[in-house]
């Protein structure tokens, strides 16, 4: 037999599954998976042992919550849907800065302190030009620009630049590529050996994008569309 429960006991785990609601939610703002389905771990099963079909319920959340989880962090409805002031203000920051024209973040494995006069492979694309944020040494980094002199003569502000580099990291974005007409794509990472690459793609016009060279398009939003390209 299953001991009755106090109202002390339901009311303790109505209060965890409060919390783990409010650390939901706080996920979903945030756009923060793992935080996020932690929260949904905790959440569940608190607020089943305070129901009083606690089976049904369980099953009943967990089926709930997955569903929203795979919704909101597994689909590219619920990326954009729950970044999407981000995105804006990342177009933003990319408008502010006209000479840039396309940029890819790559990899950032700067070198340790000891070894800062060393050759290593450069992480950054600028206006598809190799860009290191160190002083290149050696014949094999020759065709590498440092970065600061590269932005210089863009005229384009370090802080500037340093704070959309953080934005696209902190969305995923591998980059982005200016268009015509003012058109901005933001790329996503490209796994290796994947022959083929995905942007959200920004258009004043707000017209679909059939002259650049789109596999498949779809709109999400006014101005936005998730393209896909070959």
């Amino acid at each position: 037999m299953i001991a009755p429960r106090s109202d002390g006991t339901r009311r303790a785990a109505l209060i965890v599954g409060g919390c783990g609601v409010v650390v939901f939610g706080w996920a979903l703002v945030a756009y923060a998976p793992a935080p996020g389905i932690a929260a949904a771990v905790v959440a569940v099963p608190a607020f089943a042992r305070a129901a009083k079909r606690r089976v049904a319920a369980f099953l009943a959340l967990a089926v709930f919550s997955a569903a929203v989880i795979w919704a909101a962090f597994g689909t590219t409805t619920g990326y954009f849907v729950l970044n999407r002031s981000r995105l804006d203000a990342v177009v933003a920051q990319i408008a502010a800065m006209p000479t840039l024209v396309s940029f890819e973040r790559r990899r950032d494995d700067p070198p340790a302190e000891a070894e800062r006069t060393a050759w290593w492979e450069s992480t950054r694309l600028v206006n598809g030009q190799r860009v290191t944020p160190y002083r290149p040494q050696g014949a094999r980094d020759t065709d590498s620009l440092r970065e600061i002199d590269v932005l210089r003569e863009l005229g384009v502000p370090y802080d500037r630049y340093r704070a959309l580099c953080d934005a696209l990291e902190r969305l995923g974005l591998a980059g982005f590529t200016r268009g015509p007409g003012g058109e901005i794509g933001l790329d996503e990472p490209i796994p290796g050996g994947t022959p083929w690459g995905t942007s959200f793609l920004y258009r004043p016009d707000d017209m679909f994008p059939a002259a650049s060279e789109a596999e498949s398009d779809r709109r999400l939003a006014p101005n936005w569309f998730f393209v896909s390209r070959g």
